[in-house]
């Protein structure tokens, strides 16, 4: 007798043998006993969750003739259960959608649906891979499909059920089967295990559940795999080597090599993985699941344990592991080899994409943040000697009063031909200073808002940017009230909730007293802001340098001199500020 593989040994013969399925069963079951089957049904899901067994399972109950009417436990005993279940019922046809695509099949099922079934109750055609019909083939369907005999009964399987039209969905009643989670398919090859008096470790057959992504035929299949492999007793190092996986110690090891930037090690483990044999793509796929982990570990502030199905000592591990680096520097590892693993389908080497990611990744720096990058800059300008030149935006000792406006830098101006150009300094002192809390306020702003930005910008100084292109139009005790325009990147970033509380935090601070902060989206917003304000600051300095500097005796005598023009114009590095 030839060998039978424990899919087809151990398929459910009742609807109690379903597994990670309890919703639909009871669906069906419940319609069953109320004489409330439908007339279609459509069954979507993954693959090896129980879509073609649970259609046998309908058709039993409903055709068995052990009974008198349609019963949610059949007997698998009468003739029609045992038809069924060997697949040679007259009465019910099993149909290949991928085999059956066109026209004429789909004439030659209605022709055949209007005669009475032979021996059971229904007629019952079940069509697997159903989104696999052309689409004159459903359109052909749908009378048939909306208003079929009293005694058809029609159930359609598929994994794709986008690919369904909207009017066949319509006319059935859909049924979503879930994943099997990795927990149920373990406990269940337990039981086939010791029904075959064999022998898996746990640790070994809780990677076939997970390697089976949720479907128990993958899970039977991956164990018939592993115990032709092994014999009857079978270690987790077996499992492992049987399906060709990459342990999770491997994974860490590279992780580790990637943050501790060693490129050598990273090499080695790619020559040990291609000279075993690995499926270097399947590799890749695992160290991202292990950094999504880490991803989890990293950012979650509650226990990720329900989000990662992985043993007791690998979370601890994934807990160590991912403290040695923050949460942007493992999203970027991410994208990295996301990228990689997309580049491997298309690449004629996928051992040089795999090195050259994994290379990329341990070279390249963290990301910093804005704020982070702000605050270096303002710690560059307090280290700074005094005698560098003042720029806007910065007080008379050289620390910076207030987060600089930003200004797009103009186009260079086309130089006019001249014999000769000279590069002319003068002094420092010729620079005024702007956005200075201690000075006048520009004209037409408030007198407290340039003090109120430069107190945001000792805080948070990426918001007090943002406040330099808002518009004031109250700034008071109790209430401080700015315009933007609207749909503008500085309206949308202040927008931000917690944006608008530290705003509220930091006005109440600077008034002394309780201040609410609004902000109004208005088209007609255009006023007076700190960076405009700025920008003509800094026209007005550059004129003034400029006169300066023709006005100047030794300018004046350079020019006659040497038939020159002034191209430039630099503040003294030797003058006082």
């Amino acid at each position: 007798m030839s060998y039978l593989v424990l899919a087809r040994k151990y398929r459910p013969k009742t609807f109690d043998e379903v597994v990670g399925q309890e919703g639909i069963v009871r669906i069906l079951c419940n319609a069953i006993r109320l004489d409330r089957v439908a007339h279609a049904y459509l069954f979507c899901g993954a693959r090896g969750v129980g879509k073609t067994t649970v259609a046998r399972l309908l058709a039993k109950s409903l055709n068995c003739t052990g009974t008198a009417t349609p019963t949610p436990d059949p007997d698998n005993e009468c003739p029609s259960c045992v038809e069924i279940g060997k697949g040679v019922s007259p009465d019910v046809f099993e149909i290949d959608g991928a085999s059956s695509t066109g026209v004429d099949d789909v004439r030659q099922l209605r022709d055949n649906i209007q005669y009475l079934p032979a021996r059971g109750r229904f007629k019952i055609y079940i069509i697997d891979e159903v989104h696999m019909l052309s689409v004159n083939a459903f359109n052909a369907l749908l009378k048939t499909l909306e208003e079929p005999p009293r005694h058809a009964k029609f159930i359609f399987a598929t994994t794709e059920a986008h690919k369904i039209p909207l009017t066949v969905l319509s006319r059935c009643q859909r049924l979503d089967f879930k994943r099997i989670p990795s927990d149920v398919i373990f406990q269940k090859l337990k039981g086939i295990l010791a029904s075959e008096n064999m022998l898996i470790e746990d640790d070994g057959l809780r990677a076939i559940a997970r390697e089976a992504a949720g479907g128990m035929r993958d899970a039977l299949s991956l164990t018939d795999q592993v115990l032709s492999y092994g014999g009857s007793d079978i270690s987790c190092a077996q499992v492992f080597e049987a399906l060709g996986l990459t342990s999770s110690t491997l994974y860490e090891e590279v992780l580790g090599a990637v943050l501790s930037n060693r490129p050598d090690e990273l090499m080695q483990q790619v020559e040990r993985l291609f000279e075993e044999g690995h499926d270097l793509k399947r590799f890749l796929e695992g160290l991202l699941m292990h950094v999504r982990h880490l991803i989890l570990f990293r950012s979650l502030k509650l226990d990720p344990g329900l989000l990662v199905d992985v043993l007791a000592e690998e979370r601890d591990r994934l807990k160590a592991l991912a403290a040695q680096a923050d949460a942007v520097r493992w999203h970027q590892i991410f994208d990295v080899l996301s990228q990689a693993l997309q580049e491997l389908a298309r690449s004629a080497a996928p051992r040089l994409a795999i090195e050259t990611a994994l290379l990329r990744v341990a070279a390249i720096d963290t990301f910093a943040s804005l704020d982070e990058l702000i605050l270096r800059v303002e710690q560059l300008g307090q280290k700074a000697p005094s005698t560098a030149p003042l720029q806007p935006g910065f007080g008379t000792s050289g620390v910076r009063s207030a987060p600089p406006p930003y200004r797009p830098t103009p186009p260079p101006a086309p130089a006019p031909a001249a014999p000769r150009q000279e590069c002319v300094e003068v002094p420092a002192k010729a620079l005024p200073l702007c956005a200075c809390p201690d000075s006048p306020p520009p004209e037409g702003l408030p007198v407290d808002w340039p003090k109120l930005v430069a107190l945001v910008g000792k805080k948070r100084p990426s918001l007090a940017v943002l406040l330099t292109h808002a518009c004031p139009r109250q700034v008071d005790p109790g209430k401080v009230h700015i315009t933007l325009e609207p749909g503008s990147f500085y309206a949308e970033q202040l927008k931000g909730s917690n944006n608008i509380k530290d705003m509220e935090r930091f006005c109440t601070e600077f008034f002394g007293q309780p201040t609410s902060f609004t902000l109004e989206e208005r088209t007609d917003s255009g006023g007076v802001n700190l960076a405009k304000s700025a920008a003509r600051v800094e026209q007005e300095t550059e004129k003034l340098m400029q006169t300066n500097a023709l006005a100047h005796p030794m300018v004046k005598e350079a020019i006659r001199i040497f038939s020159a023009e002034v191209e430039q114009i630099q503040p003294g590095k030797g003058e006082p500020s």
